[in-house]
C-alpha cells in the first residue's frame, strides 16, 4: 500500500494518484468500466444541459450501458428532439458515418491537432482584444492626432482652445525675440 503513496509539493505523502490522463480506448475492466460509463454520463448529460441552457437549442442524448440499459437525456425533451430530427432530416454535411471516420483517421492525431487548432484561436483571440484595447488607448490618449472630420464637438472645442493657447504662447516667446 506505502508504494502507492507518492509526495505531494510539501512532502505530505499522497492516499491516491489524483487526476491521470487515461488512454482512450476501451476499458478491459468490467467492474472500472460501468463506474466510468456511469460518471461519464453524469458529465454528458451535465453538457448537455448547458449547451440547451447556454445557447437555447433542441438537444438530446441517448446511450445505451455496458449492461445494455438505455439512458437519455432531452431538452426539451428526447421525443420532442427526435420527432423534429425525423421531420427535418440531417443536413447532408453533417451527416457522419463515425466507424468510416475511426478506421480512416488517427483519433489521437486528431483530437491533438484540434486542441493545437483550439490553442491557437484562443491564442488570436486575445491578441486579437489586447490590440483593440491597445488602439483604443491610443486614440483617446492622441485624439487630437486624428482627422478633424473624426472628432467630435467637445473634441474640436478642446483642439480650438489647445490652438489658441498655443498661438498665445508663440506671440509672447517671439514678442521677446524681437
Amino acid at each position: 500500500m506505502e508504494s502507492n503513496n507518492m509526495p505531494d509539493l510539501n512532502g505530505v505523502a499522497k492516499k491516491t494518484k489524483g487526476r491521470q490522463k487515461i488512454e482512450m480506448k476501451k476499458m478491459r475492466n468490467e467492474s472500472n468500466l460501468r463506474v466510468t460509463f456511469s460518471k461519464r454520463r453524469t458529465g454528458v448529460f451535465k453538457k448537455a444541459s448547458e449547451l440547451a441552457t447556454l445557447c437555447g437549442v433542441d438537444v438530446a442524448v441517448i446511450m445505451f450501458s455496458p449492461g445494455n440499459r438505455v439512458f437519455s437525456f432531452g431538452s426539451p425533451s428526447v421525443d420532442s428532439v427526435v420527432q423534429r430530427y425525423k421531420t427535418q432530416g440531417p443536413p447532408p454535411l453533417l451527416t457522419l458515418d463515425l466507424n468510416k471516420v475511426h478506421s480512416t483517421a488517427d483519433e489521437v492525431e486528431l483530437h491533438t491537432h484540434l486542441h493545437c487548432l483550439s490553442n491557437q484561436i484562443a491564442i488570436e483571440k486575445k491578441r486579437t482584444k489586447d490590440l483593440n484595447h491597445l488602439a483604443k488607448a491610443a486614440e483617446d490618449q492622441f485624439w487630437w492626432a486624428r482627422p478633424i472630420e473624426s472628432m467630435t464637438d467637445s473634441q474640436l472645442d478642446k483642439y480650438k482652445k489647445m490652438l489658441e493657447e498655443f498661438k498665445r504662447q508663440l506671440k509672447e516667446k517671439c514678442g521677446n525675440l524681437n
